[in-house]
């Protein structure tokens, strides 16, 4: 049975996920407190756990903050993931190993039956815990590929940049055919580390990476047009 911090915990990452506390907004320790029927010694853990996962920032004396990211904040770290995860599966097709390669596809179909097990995509009022198992397993391939690589500092700094709430948040942007050429792109990716193809495994992954980039800064735009003509 989950602690009560752990409850705290899952119901805030929710909460973040889904959008009831959109970027920016402040959490203060008392009203979380009072909104999930707790003290406020299991939400101050659940807010350090999340703000080590990157859902928010805690201020000193001042609460919570949901994480918020400006364009150019997304355009430096698509630009420099596009650079390091090509690098990292070139590196990963130079030396394939049977057990990763396994994770990878393991990975794969976890993606692919959460997908055709959800409903549409939570922006069409569909299903938010089909894309956190869709999220769940592209972390997974992610970084099961870092490790194939076998450069631990490229390793270390992709870790920083694959923000968890980013990835989530921007597989809300995508409908169901994007997610799907996602998938499809995680698949041609093992196939060229499979056969060894550094040249093609490159090639995949910063398509993947860039198409990933288009599709959130799309969605800021977005955003930023409603904001302005409300």
């Amino acid at each position: 049975m989950a602690t009560a911090w752990e409850q705290a915990y899952l119901t805030l990452r929710r909460r973040l996920a889904d959008g009831t506390y959109p970027p920016g907004s402040h959490l203060r320790e008392e009203d979380l407190a009072a909104q999930l029927g707790v003290s406020r010694t299991p939400v101050r853990e659940a807010l350090r756990r999340l703000d080590a996962e990157g859902w928010l920032r805690v201020v000193p004396n001042q609460g919570a903050f949901a994480a918020e990211w400006s364009q150019r904040d997304i355009e430096e770290i698509f630009d420099l993931r596009a650079l390091l995860e090509t690098h990292a599966a070139e590196r990963a097709a130079t030396a394939p190993d049977r057990r990763a390669l396994v994770a990878l596809e393991a990975a794969c179909d976890a993606a692919e039956a959460a997908l055709e097990a959800g409903q549409a995509p939570v922006p069409a009022g569909g299903d938010l815990p089909a894309l956190e198992a869709i999220s769940d397993a592209n972390v997974r391939f992610h970084q099961t590929l870092w490790e194939m690589s076998g450069q631990a500092r490229c390793r270390a700094i992709l870790a920083s940049l694959a923000v968890t709430p980013m990835v989530l948040q921007n597989f809300r942007n995508f409908d169901k055919a994007g997610l799907r050429r996602s998938l499809d792109q995680h698949r041609e990716m093992v196939a060229a580390i499979a056969a060894g193809d550094a040249a093609w495994a490159g090639a995949v992954m910063r398509a993947h990476v860039q198409a990933g980039r288009a599709v959130f800064l799309a969605a800021m735009a977005r955003r930023g047009a409603g904001r302005q003509a409300a």
